[in-house]
Parts: C-alpha cells; structure tokens; sequence
C-alpha cells in the first residue's frame, strides 16, 4: 500500500506508537490531556487505553454528544460509584499496572490507590512527556483554530486603538478589550487579558488597576482571543499622545531583539539558542536583568504549553511547533516594552502568524 493510502492515525493510537513497549495501560484525567487525546471538549471525564482498546468514561450530562464526538475511544456512560465501575473495567482487561499523569492530584492519586488494591497506579512522567510532545507539535485543523483565534485577537487590538486615550483607567480599556474579543466572536480568553500603564508596564504580568492612563504613558496590552478551545497570544506596548526619545530608544531596542530572534527561529535549533540570539542584544546594550522571562512558548488548548525559548530551554525545537517571540525590557518606576508575535517553526525559517504593525504607535 502507498503511503498515501494508508488509514491517518488518531491521536489514541499516536499516543501507544509514542509509548512503545513501555506501558499495558494508561488513564487520562487531566482537562486539556483528556480533551488532546479525545478530541473532544468536557469539564469531566476518564480516559483508559489500553495497547488495544481504548474507554472514554463520562457522565450523563455529556454522554449523547461524546458518542457522536470522542475519537478512538468506546464511550461508556459514568456509574454512580464511579469507582467500583473503574475497578471492574481494569479487572475485566486483566490490567495489573496502570500509568497515570504526573499532573493528577495526590487526593486522587491515594484514592485510586487505596480503593483499587489489584492494580498498581504509576505516576510515570514518561506519560505526561509523551502527550506534551504530541501536543507540541500542531496538526493542521489546531493552526486553523490558532490563526482563527488570532484573527480576532488582531481584529480587537485595531478596535482598542480608536478607544484609548488619556483619562481611562487601565481597567477599563482591559474591559473593553475584552468585550471587543467577545463581539469578533471569540469563545472566551486565553487568559486573563494585561493591560498596564506608565509606570505599571515595568511589571511583566501585571493586574489592570484603576491607574489612570496619563499622556506620555506606556500601555502594554497583553491579550489572547479562543476559537474551537485554542488559544492565540499577542503583546503590543503603544504610546499615548507622546513618547520620550528614551521611550524610542528602549522600544527600538526590544524590536530589534523581537525581529532577530524572529529571524533566526526555525526547527533543529534549541530553545536556550533562540532566547540568547534576543537576550544578548538587550544585555549588550546594558539592560542586564532588565529582561527577566524567557523569549517564549508554545501555546495550544493552553496558553503555557512545552516547548519553550529560555534560558534553560536546552532542547531542539520541533517543526510544526508554534513558538512565541516576546523579548521585553522592563524599567522599575518607569516604564517596560514588550512585543510578542506567534510563529511556526519550520525546517529553514518559520512562518508569522501574528500581523499587527509592530512599529510604535502613538494614540
């Protein structure tokens, strides 16, 4: 048979191929795990796979649709001891062992042991490894939803442009920002959205407040959009009314990291690699320290996924692996610049996926 008619493999059968010889079964409880592997979305559920079958356990209140929707999985519906129903599912297979995710709390972890004596529960993080990396790297049908969720993303900052201006509170443009994602028809946010002004865009992760927005202000936006449970993930630090020659300065010099580190980005380099070609233009022109985080992450059914471009990122970064760029400078009483776009990486280069200007912009 060619390559080209063989059956595509689902993501069940993926995850037994990642794990090899190394397990007899497997259950999966964690919600963007359990969602990766189904294919299907859920605030409950357990998922057992076996070498050669697979389960999906939910309740009543998703049963009719996860029977129309999960993939690679037989659906059973939930019994009111959920876990005498498990016991006998394993039993009944003759499992002995079982890997469970390293992410599962120790309440249920102590549970599962204590409760069910004929089988040993491994937290194995070779488990969780296996479906991060799967997860990593993105199918075709997870771009579209990532570029989806970015289109509206840069739709509402284009929005938010026109709305901003001296006199607001930064909670209140964090609220319209939002509300401009909801009406572009985002699901929900990625997280929740950064909106931090003047001196408060020193703070890396910080709250909108009731800080007044000031003329000669900073605003640094940080904001994702979800479409179909993926996230997009977008910073622009923009101007109001005016900005300071050492505005421009240290914002020319956070651009010039973000456009050489977007160029150098492609697969078969390691993250460590990535983050020094932004992080050595910032220290070299004497903002040591002044950049704290890593250059970036992967993103997907969460806004933090692996793999990542930082300092202890010594690992080679995959093709079809979505990384974000965001070098940043961060100035304490003054002000900070941060500047993220998403990109593809790609054997050679990688492809933009973010299209907002990235020059500074005075409102």
């Amino acid at each position: 048979m060619s390559l080209s008619c063989k059956k595509k493999m689902n993501r069940i059968e993926k995850l037994r191929q990642k794990l090899g010889d190394d397990f007899s079964a497997v259950m999966i409880e964690e919600t963007a795990n359990r969602w990766y592997i189904s294919e299907f979305r859920s605030s409950a559920g357990v998922i057992i796979v076996t070498k050669e079958e697979a389960f999906f356990i939910v309740d009543f209140r998703y049963i009719e649709i996860a029977t129309k929707s999960v993939v690679g999985a037989k659906v059973i519906l939930q019994e009111t001891d959920t876990i005498k129903q498990l016991r006998d599912l394993l039993v009944s297979k003759g499992i002995k062992q079982i890997l469970i995710e390293d992410e599962m709390p120790i309440a249920r972890y102590l549970s599962l042991k204590n409760k069910i004596k004929e089988v040993e529960f491994i937290a194995a993080m070779g488990l969780s490894k296996a479906i991060h990396d799967l997860r990593s790297v993105k199918e075709e049908k997870e771009l579209d939803a990532i570029r989806a969720a970015q289109a509206i993303t840069e739709k509402s900052f284009n929005d938010i442009l026109s709305y901003i201006k001296p006199g607001l509170t930064e909670r209140e443009v964090a609220t319209e920002l939002e509300c401009s994602m909801l009406r572009n028809g985002s699901e929900g946010f990625a997280f929740s959205s950064i909106v931090v002004s003047g001196v408060n865009s020193s703070l890396p992760h910080g709250v909108p407040g009731d800080k007044v927005i000031q003329e000669g202000d900073f605003v640094t936006m940080d904001f994702g959009a979800k479409k179909d449970g993926y996230c997009s993930d977008m910073t622009r630090t923009i101007a109001v009314s005016f900005a300071t020659d050492e505005m421009k300065n240290v914002y020319d010099k956070v651009l010039e990291a973000h456009l050489k580190a977007r160029e150098y980005a492609k697969a078969g380099i390691k993250g460590v690699e990535l983050d020094k070609i932004a992080r050595d233009i910032i220290y070299s022109a004497g903002y040591e320290g002044r950049f704290g985080h890593g250059l970036g992450h992967s993103l997907g059914l969460e806004i933090h996924e692996e793999p990542r471009a930082s300092l202890t990122a010594d690992y080679i970064l995959e093709e079809n692996v979505i990384m974000t760029i965001e070098p940043g400078i961060y100035l304490p009483d003054k002000f900070g610049v941060r500047i993220e776009n998403m990109v593809l990486l790609k054997d050679g280069g990688n492809e933009n996926l973010t299209f907002s200007s990235i020059d500074l912009i005075v409102v």
